[in-house]
């Protein structure tokens, strides 16, 4: 078949006329008959397609079910969740803080005191060596102090 039969095929089927009839099994008698096509009852169906979702959608809209709905929540609110954001990450670090200073205070009370121990070694010749230089005044103290006098 060609498209433009297959057209014409499809349109004649969309008006082609059809009874549904509903019968009483009991009494055999006609309860309800319609006379329908095709095309009646495809827009009979989006109609009531349309009907639902715009009814679904003004429930959820004019109610305060939309609060449910995510990320809906209005400015407002949404400073005030970064504000308990913020306020709960810095209670998080001070109960950080103080978790380590309970712990370092219980080490400390117990006596397992960590600490860490300079690798680099003194040199005792060293310091006694820095010790008598501080007692002593360097020679360029000694010449300062002879020429102030002089220069008044």
């Amino acid at each position: 078949m060609s498209k433009p039969a297959k057209r014409r095929d499809i349109f004649k089927r969309l008006n082609t006329h059809y009874r549904l009839v509903f019968i009483d099994d009991v009494s055999l008698q006609e309860v309800a008959s319609f006379r329908l096509t095709m095309r009646k009852l495809y827009i009979l169906f989006s109609s009531i397609f349309v009907f639902v979702i715009v009814v679904t959608v003004a429930i959820l809209l004019l109610t305060p079910l939309k609060y449910y709905i995510p990320g809906y929540a209005g400015g407002s609110d949404r400073r005030e969740i970064i504000q308990l954001k913020h306020t709960v990450d810095s209670l998080a670090d001070l109960t950080a803080a103080q978790e380590a200073f309970y712990n370092n205070m219980r080490d400390v009370i117990s006596g397992d005191v960590k600490t860490k121990r300079d690798t680099a070694m003194l040199d005792m010749k060293r310091v006694n060596q820095e010790a008598m230089n501080n007692l002593v005044p360097m020679n360029d103290e000694i010449k300062k102090g002879a020429l102030q006098p002089a220069k008044k």
